[in-house]
């Protein structure tokens, strides 16, 4: 009957995740998202078999949670829940996955595209910021404290370095690696016009090819280390490359060249040019985050909990997602959702409408499935004997159990 974050997280209690402990986890990893209030209870198919229901909600009324922040969210989440290894990475890849999905969705062209050329470039080292939630889209003056920013190359990299400290500036290649999708025209948050650009006629960082450019002090190189100025990147980045930057060359010195192109005249552009902090309004939004980053999280400690092998999942196939349209604050809305069927496509994962008409497969359980990378299997083929039965119930009222069904 198809798959949501929390009838998940309620039937990994029936397979013996302890139910206090897990709702006392799922209420540290909401802690940063405001009040929560999570409880689970008993109840019981018509056969008798017990299943569980999960209720979890925020109580204060906040923004949804921008795209961008949710992935920082969430490993908070997890570090409060204790969830670790491979458990918190299959947390990372379900919201990094559903993330994708809302993006697309959303965009101005959420269309698949052909296959595009890819190319495999090693990383030579990581960035080290105090950014962790936020960082700036230009580097700040102000944060300018010595020792604060640095870049640290693998040591097989390191000999690479001599000659850098005779430079006063270097141009930093990173990988994006928090971006989340793209959209190839988009709407600058700063513009108060509806008028769209080309991604590569602007600077954002959710590009089809997530690279970064910053040019940045060098303030000394110690080992494998180059201490530089203030840089525009989150603690932990990759980073692809350094290259000199040299004046005779990189600098258009008195003569008259370049333009501010369609950015002319911008209010906003001086902001940046001044490293001035401000608010880019108009972010893409990550909808009911607050519950997801908290189911994924619950997902992932009875996960761990239970010490599942995650490289050994199998779902029987194909999966229900319901039909028909439900009312949403958005208005109608064809099920399965947007989202839905986009992570059903892209990751290939079998599945058919019915058998009710209503929303059986969430985009967060779609995520939670894709996350897990199952072995699917045909329904007739049942599963083996000899297995512990957990079932969590859905919220809806149908003439059949609403539970989504895990064996172990």
């Amino acid at each position: 009957m198809g798959m949501a974050g929390d009838m998940f997280a309620a039937a990994l209690i029936g397979l013996g995740v302890p139910e206090r402990t897990m709702v006392r986890a799922m209420k540290a990893a909401g802690e940063e998202l405001g009040l929560v209030d999570i409880h689970a209870h008993l109840d019981f198919l018509p056969d008798g078999t017990p299943g569980y229901r999960l209720h979890v909600t925020v109580a204060e009324e906040r923004e949804p949670l921008a795209l961008e922040d949710a992935p920082v969210y969430l490993d908070h989440a997890l570090t409060r829940a204790g969830v670790k290894g491979a458990y918190a990475d299959f947390a990372r890849r379900a919201l990094a996955i559903l993330c994708e999905a809302e993006r697309r969705v959303h965009a101005v062209e959420p269309t698949a595209v052909p296959m595009a050329r890819t190319v495999s470039l090693p990383v030579i080292g990581t960035a080290h910021t105090p950014y962790q939630r936020e960082a700036p889209y230009q580097p700040v003056p102000g944060d300018a404290i010595d020792g604060a920013f640095y870049i640290e190359l693998d040591p097989q990299y390191a000999a690479g370095l001599s000659g850098l400290e005779t430079f006063t500036h270097v141009f930093v290649v990173s990988y994006l690696d928090r971006s989340l999708g793209y959209a190839l025209k988009v709407r600058p948050p700063w513009r108060r016009s509806t008028e769209r650009y080309g991604v590569f006629a602007t600077r954002s960082p959710n590009r089809p090819s997530p690279i970064g450019l910053t040019r940045a002090r060098v303030r000394r190189v110690e080992g494998n280390r180059v201490y530089t100025g203030p840089l525009d990147l989150f603690d932990g980045t990759p980073i692809l490359d350094l290259k000199p930057f040299v004046r005779s060359l990189d600098s258009v010195g008195t003569e008259n060249i370049g333009n501010d192109g369609w950015l002319e005249g911008s209010e906003h552009l001086e902001l940046h040019r001044r490293g001035v902090p401000h608010v880019h309004p108009g972010q893409s939004y990550l909808h009911e985050a607050q519950d997801i980053v908290i189911d994924v999280t619950g997902a992932a400690w009875g996960l761990q909990w239970l010490h599942v092998d995650l490289s050994a999942v199998t779902c029987l196939a194909p999966v229900y997602v319901g039909g028909g349209t439900v009312m949403t604050s958005h208005g109608q809305l064809s099920i399965p959702a947007p989202a839905t069927r986009f992570i059903l496509e892209r990751y290939h994962i079998p599945y058919t409408s019915g058998p009710v008409e209503a929303e059986l497969l969430t985009p967060t359980g779609a995520a939670i499935l894709a996350a897990l990378n199952p072995i699917f299997v045909p329904r007739d083929e049942g599963v083996a004997g000899n297995t512990r039965v957990g079932a969590g119930l859905g919220h809806h009222t149908f003439d059949r159990p609403n539970a989504l069904w895990l064996y172990r």
